[in-house]
C-alpha cells in the first residue's frame, strides 16, 4: 500500500520543476502552461496528432481523395507529433531530467495511446493497400 501512496505522490509531481499539484488535471495543466509553455506545446502537439491524422482521413475519405492523399496525411501528422517530441524532450533536457519517460512509466501514464499507434497506422496500410 505504501509503494502506491509513494507512486501516487510522485505523479503529482511536475518533473522538470519539482512543482506539488494538490488539484487535477487542471491544476498541473495550468502549471505547465505557465511555468513550461514550449513543454506544453510540445505534449499538445503529441496529444492531437492522433485526432488530426484521424480528421485529415474522414474528410479525404468523404471527397472521395487519391490513395496518396492519405499517405500525405499520415507523413504530416507523423511529423506534427516528431515534432512535438522533439520539442518536450529538449525541454525536459534543460530541465536536467532524463529526455524521455521509462517504458513502465510511459504504459502507466499514458500507454493506451502509445499502445495503439502501431496499429492504427498498419489498419491504414491495409485499407489503403485494399483500395
Amino acid at each position: 500500500m505504501a509503494v502506491k501512496v509513494i507512486q501516487m505522490e510522485e505523479t503529482n509531481r511536475c518533473d522538470l520543476c519539482g512543482y506539488r499539484s494538490e488539484g487535477g488535471f487542471l491544476d498541473r495543466a495550468r502549471h505547465l502552461k505557465k511555468e513550461h509553455p514550449q513543454y506544453a506545446k510540445g505534449l499538445l502537439f503529441r496529444i492531437a496528432a492522433p485526432g488530426i491524422f484521424l480528421i485529415e482521413v474522414l474528410i479525404m475519405a468523404a471527397i472521395h481523395a487519391p490513395e496518396w492523399a492519405f499517405l500525405v496525411a499520415l507523413f504530416s501528422s507523423f511529423g506534427l507529433l516528431f515534432f512535438g517530441k522533439q520539442r518536450s524532450r529538449a525541454e525536459r533536457r534543460q530541465a536536467g531530467v532524463r529526455p524521455t519517460l521509462s517504458l513502465k512509466r510511459l504504459v502507466q501514464e499514458g500507454g493506451l495511446g502509445f499502445m495503439l499507434i502501431a496499429p492504427v497506422i498498419a489498419l491504414v496500410l491495409v485499407a489503403l493497400s485494399k483500395r
